[in-house]
């Protein structure tokens, strides 16, 4: 959640009167004008320059709050969450090129509507038990240019090998990290190290390993050093195109395969098995596709995304899932505004609620996301389930999301 904050240059010059006037005239030396306030990034705005100030040296400060409220059978719950980030630039810091240390602390607080719907993966992304930790925390260093990356530490797998580049939007998990896929992802984030090279522009290859038994909570490396506690491996590749005249639109096809090495109970039979391994494979396509797209100063356009992952299914909770999204930005004069909607399936082994496996369940979402400022939104959400855990009830959930970043 990395913030930027703007300073406006404002030119400008006043001509000498009388004999003067006959020379070029010298403009005044150029003042920086203030941005005002609701047209800045933070609610707690610039702190009289002492914000960019640090940015400008390295350092970079942010704190967003987030809350959920929803309704779904006749029960209401509200949840809030905190993410609290300091990103250092090396370079900046006068220490060397390149790297960066990314520290971020999070508090998740209240309780989410899942209690009361039944799916099995869950309503919101932000849907966890209550908790304090420090969720990730790593060293990110740029290699030959750029066309290599290290990074290493404790760290959320979503960014590599989940969420798409314009999926965040949605409210709905499995918009975000593969349910199949037991990569260290929010909130069990976990320790790894993560290698990407980009030979060419177009084309980003990806090999990461991440601790097999991260838990939630603290510093969250209960499990990292076991001997016995597993360890996943990834491995993706996308390449990104683009087209129309100016080459604005386009979109990024990534797929990838994972493999862990964990003790792993079989699923769906009396008399389950145990296995040392798993293993599935993923594949997303997104695409932007711009209103006006021979203007950049237009940010209207259409988001669309296909997404499938597949995982054993004699080992894994979900053996197969497919996601579908369309979201459109800006929405008439409110050009910032966000408006989407998206459906997903996936096989339950083991249903919720007792019955016999394997069943599925189907969820579909509709979101607006109203930019009031750059700092924050509202979003009413609304969500309805086809047999969410696999047997149960159908259900439909109403609700608002408020994110204010400070």
């Amino acid at each position: 959640m990395r913030v930027g904050a703007a300073l406006v240059l404002a030119g400008g010059g006043i001509a000498l009167a009388g004999r003067a006037a006959a020379q070029p005239a010298v403009p005044e030396a150029e003042e920086p004008q203030q941005t005002a306030w609701v047209d800045g990034d933070h609610l707690t705005g610039e702190w009289g320059g002492a914000r960019t100030a640090l940015a400008d040296r390295g350092v970079a400060i942010d704190v967003v709050y987030a809350s959920d409220m929803f309704t779904a059978r006749g029960e209401t719950a509200a949840l809030g969450h905190v993410d609290a980030a300091v990103t250092l630039d090396s370079h900046k810091l006068g220490l060397w090129d390149g790297g960066t240390l990314y520290v971020l602390g999070q508090n998740n607080h209240g309780s989410g509507i899942n209690a009361h719907v039944g799916s099995a993966v869950g309503v919101s992304n932000l849907e966890a038990a209550p908790y304090t930790q420090l969720t990730e925390f790593f060293i990110d260093q740029a290699l030959l240019g750029g066309k290599v990356r290290v990074r290493i530490g404790k760290q959320d797998a979503n960014r590599d090998f989940g969420t798409p580049r314009f999926g965040g939007n949605f409210i709905n998990n499995n918009f975000g990290m593969f349910p199949n896929a037991p990569l260290a992802s929010y909130p069990t984030t976990g320790l790894g190290t993560v290698v990407a090279v980009q030979p060419v522009p177009w084309l980003v290859g990806k090999l990461a390993i991440y601790e097999g038994s991260p838990t939630v909570g603290g510093f969250g490396l209960t499990n990292a050093f076991r001997t016995d506690g597993g360890f996943t491996l990834a491995s993706g590749v996308a390449a990104t195109h683009r087209f129309g005249r100016d080459g604005r639109n386009g979109g990024t096809t990534s797929v990838g395969v994972w493999w862990q090495s964990d003790d792993v109970t079989e699923v769906g039979v009396a008399e389950p098995r145990m296995f040392d391994s798993n293993a599935g494979w993923f594949v997303q396509n997104d695409e932007r596709i711009f209103l006006h797209p021979d203007d950049p100063r237009d940010p209207r356009g259409l988001t669309v995304i296909l997404r499938y992952s597949w995982a054993r299914p004699d080992r894994s909770a979900f053996g197969h899932y497919a996601g579908a999204s369309a979201a459109w930005h800006g929405i008439g004069a409110r050009d910032n505004d966000t408006a989407g909607i998206g459906a997903g399936y996936f096989t339950v082994a083991e249903p919720l609620g007792g019955s016999p496996g394997p069943r599925d369940e189907g969820f579909v979402e509709a979101f607006y996301k109203l930019r009031l400022t750059s700092f924050i939104s509202l979003q009413p959400d609304f969500q309805w389930f086809r047999h969410p855990g696999g047997d149960g009830a159908d259900a439909l959930v109403a609700g608002l999301r408020v994110k204010i970043k400070l």
